[in-house]
């Protein structure tokens, strides 16, 4: 699986709790853009929710790290 590194961007923000809209702004990108972004995650992590997509990054993280 491939995550590109704007979609990493994404998830960070999203892991450290802030919105679609506030990740927005920070990035200086489109809503649409961030939703699009949150939805190919969701996808390549396999996920229903941000919830279990973050959990799941973390968790093939640390299987790569280790």
């Amino acid at each position: 699986m491939s995550v590109t590194p704007k979609e990493k961007e994404v998830l960070q923000l999203l892991a450290e709790g802030m919105s679609s809209k506030q990740i927005a702004t920070k990035l200086t990108i489109s809503f649409h853009t961030v939703e699009s972004h949150r939805k190919s995650l969701r996808q390549k992590f396999e996920a229903r929710n941000v919830a279990e997509m973050i959990t799941k990054a973390y968790q093939k993280m640390t299987i790569q790290i280790a």
